[in-house]
């Protein structure tokens, strides 16, 4: 199977390093990417404006998938952390993006102070985007880039703008889903 994805950053890449990442990163260390070019270009800026296409071929890969679940949760909160990648045998990661690395929530959801469920429902909330990260030189072999767009300063604003409107919305759905959280726990104690 062969997946179309999209990386973004202030250069072409051609052989990604999968070293380089943050080993505190959602899902450890490696090369992440993703399946949507809106998302990457909703990424992108001034700076980072050179959107980067690759093919990835993923016969013969260790490759493990993460839905919104515990494990998932889990796994993010344990590299988070710094502590060892219990998918470190892996060569490619797949699964939803935590919210929370793009809405500046990490402080409630991760606090500690909510339940595995209520933090699992809290960053459902918003539009969920894929991210994909090449953990091995294995699967960098068979990442193939396939080339690179330039995006224009007049492109990056529409993105910047569509940020803006997505993270308002996001807003008021989490502050949602958190009242209603804390509603349930005030039931919780006048029938507990």
């Amino acid at each position: 199977m062969k997946m179309e994805l999209y990386h973004t950053s202030s250069a072409e890449i051609e052989s990604p390093d999968v070293n380089y990442g943050r080993r505190n990163a959602d899902f450890g260390g490696g090369f992440y990417l993703s399946d949507s070019l809106d998302f990457v270009t909703k990424w992108s800026s001034e700076r980072n404006n050179c959107v980067n296409r690759y093919t990835l071929d993923l016969t013969d890969l260790k490759v493990k998938r993460f839905e919104h679940s515990d494990e998932w949760f889990d796994y993010i909160a344990n590299n988070r952390v710094g502590n060892k990648d219990r998918f470190g045998d892996c060569d490619v990661i797949i699964g939803p993006i935590a919210n929370d690395t793009l809405y500046d929530t990490y402080g409630i959801i991760f606090s500690g102070l909510l339940t595995h469920v209520d933090a699992l429902k809290l960053l459902a909330v918003g539009k969920e985007y894929t991210q994909i990260n090449v953990k091995t030189e294995k699967a960098a072999k068979q990442l193939t880039w396939e080339g690179a767009t330039i995006l224009q300063s007049g492109e990056i604003a529409k993105a910047r703008e569509s940020v803006k409107a997505e993270e308002a919305e996001f807003r008021n759905a989490f502050n949602t889903a958190l009242e209603a959280l804390e509603n349930a726990d005030e039931i919780d104690e006048i029938l507990g």
